[in-house]
């Protein structure tokens, strides 16, 4: 007996904790290394998750997104940063997304502030083009972006940043291009020097069928973006209409729910607080809504998704609310009617009882064999009416028709055993 309750209670330890699962507590972070001068610390977020959950991230880095992400589906890893747009050559079908990070946003400075170019294809055929450094992800990118907007970029006697001086920027007719997060100094140090940013539309065409949301029906894994005005020193002057790739979060569908959830929650919560330690994550988004993702999205984080959604009842309330208080009504009427039927057998059973204990009385009354004889055959005709209301379902078949049978028997003896008494009271006289 004692090894069957050690058996139970270890299996109830067991149950209790894969009921009760806190997640990991270590996790590696393969990022790829970032070229170019707009490279981003996520420090601030590794902390984060130190201090809240009590994970110690460590971050690897790899050569690029297809390296990353071949790291994380041979679990050499359990989270990986890459952008939303990857195009890899190696992939999973247990790869999934845990949520938005930082954007990458196509940034295009004009030099030449004087001149107005309606569209980027006249900026960039009738100036010098200065490029950000680029992966081979970006080129794709801008392959597809010049393709878009029939761009001939050999127009331009195209330059890399790393190559220019920027001295040369005095040149008016420098056009700086690049894909790339805000933490960018080449492009600050250019903006001093007099840049404007470049809109590629005006933002009042967004949702009216702007050259960016044609752009996005070709290549729907980035987003719009609006660059809001006085972002850096003043500047823009104006708000402007231009493109963000995110960064994305992901890691393998074995991944426990738990520290999906809880690490899109501590990020999303302590946003401000982020903010204070670096201003680049005030352009952190966590919304999942109408965006095509690079891979499915985890089912932790569906579930962080879904947590504030209204559940059926007060979605529908407005429908549901008459059916229902046409049902309560129902079923109140029904138990009204359920509670007068079982009154009703009740007050039948009570008159079935006084009825044999009226017969119990005559017979001590009048104790002579005639009426003793119709008094059996009276009590063998009430029972004969209680069985056929039984079978009526006018009585039922319940502890009080039990208390009827036993009673029933009993005045049946007790009639029977007063004419035994007054045979032999005779017997004895004579």
């Amino acid at each position: 007996m004692k090894q069957i309750y050690i058996s139970l209670a270890f299996l109830f330890f067991i149950f209790f904790t894969s009921c009760f699962d806190l997640g990991v507590k270590d996790l590696k972070l393969i990022k790829v290394s970032e070229i170019g001068s707009a490279k981003i610390s996520d420090t601030s977020i590794v902390k984060l998750l130190h201090k809240e959950m009590g994970i110690d991230v460590t971050i690897e880095y790899s050569l690029s997104e297809d390296t990353a992400i071949k790291l994380l589906t041979e679990r050499k890893g359990n989270l990986a940063i890459v952008p939303n747009n990857t195009d890899v050559s190696y992939s999973d079908d247990n790869l999934r997304t845990i949520m938005p990070l930082l954007p990458r946003i196509l940034v295009v400075l004009q030099n030449n502030i004087d001149k107005n170019y309606p569209t980027l294809k006249e900026l960039l055929e009738n100036n010098k083009v200065v490029f950000e450094e680029m992966s081979r992800l970006d080129s794709i990118f801008f392959n597809k972006l010049f393709l878009a907007y029939d761009v001939d970029i050999s127009k331009s006697n195209p330059h890399f940043a790393h190559a220019i001086d920027l001295n040369l920027w005095q040149d008016s007719s420098f056009v700086f291009i690049g894909l790339t997060h805000f933490h960018n100094p080449l492009m600050k140090k250019l903006l001093d020097k007099g840049a404007r940013f470049y809109s590629l539309d005006k933002v009042s065409e967004l949702g009216k069928g702007s050259s960016v949301e044609g752009f996005n029906m070709i290549f729907p894994k980035l987003t719009p973006f609006i660059l809001p005005k006085s972002f850096y020193k003043g500047k823009p002057e104006n708000p402007i209409l231009t493109i963000a790739i995110p960064d994305i979060l992901i890691t393998t569908k074995d991944m426990d729910n738990y520290t999906v959830y809880n690490i899109i929650r501590i990020i999303s919560e302590n946003k401000l607080l982020l903010v204070e330690n670096d201003n680049i994550y005030s352009l952190l988004n966590t919304k999942y809504k109408n965006q095509q993702w690079l891979y499915p999205i985890h089912q932790g984080a569906q579930n962080y998704v879904d947590k504030d959604k209204p559940s059926v009842w007060s979605t529908y309330a407005n429908v549901l609310w008459p059916f229902v208080s046409m049902i309560a009504i129902f079923l109140g009427g029904l138990t009204s009617i359920k509670q007068r039927v079982r009154q009703k057998k009740k007050l039948r059973i009570e008159t079935f009882y006084a009825s044999l204990l009226d017969l119990r009385k005559r017979a001590y009354r009048n104790q002579d064999t005639s009426t003793r004889e119709q008094l059996l055959k009276e009590l063998r005709s009430i029972r004969a009416r209680a069985f056929d209301s039984l079978r009526n379902n006018k009585l039922s078949p319940n502890e009080s028709f039990s208390i009827f049978l036993e009673l029933y028997s009993e005045v049946m003896e007790e009639i029977k055993g007063l004419g035994k008494n007054n045979i032999k009271k005779k017997e004895e006289k004579s």
